[in-house]
């Protein structure tokens, strides 16, 4: 059995508890550590798995404990570096880390890639679309965690959200953008380094992509969109109706709909766990190399670390 070991009790850490609780045959029941309390010794290397759900600016720190302490497996929480520094810090670390980007294993993102693999799409155009939510629209919170930089990071929406929309693109592409720009908003800022609204444009060659990302937008939910816009084809999938594409070829328009349950962690179409589907597809990839020698297909630590220097970086230029 695998034993998970979670480090933050917020909303994050209560959902990969939630998405571990799913495979009851394969995962034990979480432990639960507090934030600042030093990280115990692996009982079992091959069964231990450390779950970081804790604030942002403390996952390098945890992890570089955690490849100290022995473990072999972690789960972390986006971003995994909130600086440069950490980024570096982090490089070549031997120990195998997922990150929690849960967006690109949904049927939509898995779907989208498949026909781009193939050629569907034909030349790529452009991938365009936004990831909208209301938080800092809604009003003055109390005050949180995200409101420390030494907790959070200099950065609140480029980071949080802002890494889940380029891993979405990188993904789709299959590298790194060859140039990105980023450009920043405060409005309705809780804290003065939080930023609330961002433009990412990444450049490809000759194909381009653009994602408006916002915390700021008022009157929205969950709100993520991706465009896919080919010389032969386009698609369109929206996270509010995750089990439905929409193609486009010429003037003609038909939809695709996810065709059949894949237990545990999709239910039948239309009856989806909405966001927690995302971790409960990690946490599946990961328990299928722990404990059955299946290469996970979930989102990497290298992977992500080269998304976070794209965005820190053109931050940095403005």
């Amino acid at each position: 059995m695998i034993q998970p070991l979670i480090v933050g009790r917020g909303s994050a850490g209560r959902a990969l508890r939630h998405a571990l609780a799913i495979y009851p045959e394969a995962v034990a029941p979480p432990r639960w550590l507090d934030r600042d309390a030093p990280l115990p010794a692996p009982q079992d290397l091959g069964t231990a798995l450390l779950v970081l759900a804790n604030p942002h600016a403390l996952h390098a720190p945890r992890l570089l404990e955690a490849a100290t302490r022995g473990y072999r497996y972690a789960i972390c929480e986006k971003p995994a570096a909130v600086d440069l520094a950490q980024a570096s810090q982090l490089e070549g670390l031997p120990l195998h880390t997922w990150i929690c980007h849960g967006y690109r294993l949904l049927w939509g993102p898995e779907e989208l890639k498949r026909a781009w693999d193939a050629g569907a799409f034909g030349d790529i155009v452009s991938v365009e679309g936004r990831y909208w939510q209301a938080s800092a629209a809604a009003g003055r919170a109390p005050v949180t965690w995200k409101d420390d930089p030494a907790l959070s990071g200099a950065a609140d929406v480029l980071l949080d959200l802002g890494t889940h929309w380029a891993d979405l693109v990188t993904h789709l592409f299959g590298r790194l953008p060859d140039v990105t720009a980023v450009r920043r908003w405060y409005a309705n800022a809780a804290s003065p380094h939080r930023d609330t609204h961002v433009h990412v444009t990444m450049d490809f060659g000759s194909a381009r992509s653009f994602g408006s990302v916002s915390k700021t937008a008022h009157g929205s939910g969950n709100v993520l969109e991706l465009h896919v816009l080919g010389q032969r084809a386009a698609a369109r999938w929206s996270f509010s109706q995750p089990d439905v594409i929409t193609w486009g070829e010429g003037r003609t328009k038909r939809t695709t709909v996810r065709p059949a349950a894949d237990w545990p962690s999709r239910p039948a179409p239309f009856h989806g766990l909405g966001w927690i589907e995302g971790y409960a597809r990690l946490v599946g990839e990961v328990i299928g190399e722990m404990v059955g020698d299946k290469p996970a297909r979930a989102p990497t630590l290298a992977e992500h670390l080269g998304i976070v220097r794209c965005l820190l970086e053109a931050a940095d230029r403005g």
